[in-house]
């Protein structure tokens, strides 16, 4: 009896040891699947050329990028744990991936600690993202339209980089980021690697320079704030017909809530053009040979503005929002200034998102813009619907 007894504790002993053992490391599967209807109708009439660019049917991504991903952790003792994260896009319509990367959207790894942050390594979210808090639209309703260094592009997730967050501090947390650029890595030949960064003296460009980007976040019951400042810096000359000097961006948001309105607003500027823009004519449609958004140069500048108010409405959330950017264009085209070939950016937005639980949410939205891309006369209609579902 004693010896099964014995044999019974060690079993149970070996049994906590294991599960213990389970609970130092965790490794989850996640992800997000979008896709609904959808429409869309960008128009150009002006100085003769009539374009029109339509489109319906299936959309995916709107709400949310659809993706998967892995992150996981594993307790290292004294609060202090090693984590990862690794996370692709994918098109629900094709089945096919957002990128030829494997983890484009993200891919780190680090060592967080409950007293002194986390430092991170990879690529990964520039603090322009991580700290654009206020309610915001989706596609052509998005911010991202107005500003630089806000949205999901290329150039907003930094490769080869550096990123050491603050753990929160009275409800402040700050963030600093710094990218090596291409230099890092090098090709057979002994050259540097090149990577596209998304947009910034208005075209796609490669050799890739340093980033610098830095933010800071509040949160304290009603009120939620952020700031952040990006610098890119790119290799050579001739970048976007002018010189390589680097682009800027900072803004500043906040949101009140109100409890049965809760308000939004964003300030920001870009300097010698827009990191990881989302708002380019190849953006909405693609009217080649017309010659549009060649508005770009190494002296652009642009001010950028966001209203948002959002309500709780029968169970869902309605959001109304104003995305509005003037810039300096009208003297920059190529060849000589814009004049009045060019215009201030509005985009006008309206969405309602209804939960069918805490993973599931339909939505619809609609959204018209006005001089899209800095374009005069360049205009765009959207509207659909569409399910999101998170795993």
């Amino acid at each position: 009896m004693l010896k099964k007894t014995l044999l019974a504790a060690a079993l149970l002993a070996g049994f906590a040891a294991a599960g213990a053992a389970r609970a130092e490391t965790s490794i989850t599967l996640y992800g997000i699947v979008d896709a609904g209807y959808g429409y869309q109708n960008y128009k150009y009439d002006r100085g003769g050329a009539d374009a029109t660019a339509k489109s319906s049917g299936l959309r995916d991504g709107t709400l949310n990028g659809s993706r998967f991903g892995l992150k996981g952790s594993e307790d290292l003792g004294d609060g202090l744990r090693a984590i990862f994260q690794l996370e692709q896009g994918f098109d629900i319509g094709t089945g096919q991936s957002s990128s030829d990367r494997q983890f484009h959207r993200q891919a780190f790894a680090g060592l967080s600690s409950d007293a002194w942050g986390s430092l991170t390594m990879g690529r990964q979210y520039s603090a322009g993202v991580d700290t654009f808090l206020v309610d915001n639209g989706f596609n052509m309703g998005d911010a991202d339209k107005v500003f630089g260094s806000m949205g999901m592009n290329e150039g907003n997730r930094v490769d080869n980089s550096f990123k050491y967050t603050t753990p929160s501090l009275s409800g402040f947390q700050a963030i600093v980021m710094y990218g090596t650029g291409d230099s890092g890595r090098l090709t057979a030949d002994g050259y540097a690697a090149s990577a596209t960064v998304g947009r910034a003296n208005g075209v796609s460009f490669d050799d890739r320079g340093s980033r610098v980007s830095l933010g800071l976040l509040y949160a304290g019951g009603s009120i939620s704030a952020g700031a952040s400042y990006d610098r890119q810096s790119v290799y050579g000359d001739d970048i976007g017909g002018g010189d390589a000097s680097a682009a800027t961006n900072w803004q500043i948001n906040g949101s009140y809530d109100f409890e049965v309105v809760k308000l939004s607003l964003a300030y920001g500027q870009d300097r010698h053009g827009k990191i990881g823009w989302g708002g380019s004519v190849e953006d909405f449609a693609d009217f080649e040979g017309l010659g549009l958004g060649n508005f770009f140069g190494t002296d652009f500048k642009s001010n950028n503005y966001h209203v948002g108010l959002s309500a709780p409405v029968a169970g869902g959330t309605l959001y109304a929002g104003w995305g509005y950017s003037t810039s300096n264009a009208d003297d920059l085209a190529p060849g000589g200034a814009a004049g009045d070939l060019s215009g201030s950016i509005s985009t006008y937005h309206l969405n309602y998102m209804y939960p069918l639980s805490k993973r599931t949410s339909v939505y619809a939205y609609g959204t018209y813009g006005r001089n899209l891309a800095y374009v005069r006369d360049l205009k765009g209609t959207e509207a659909g619907v569409g399910l999101s579902h998170s795993f």
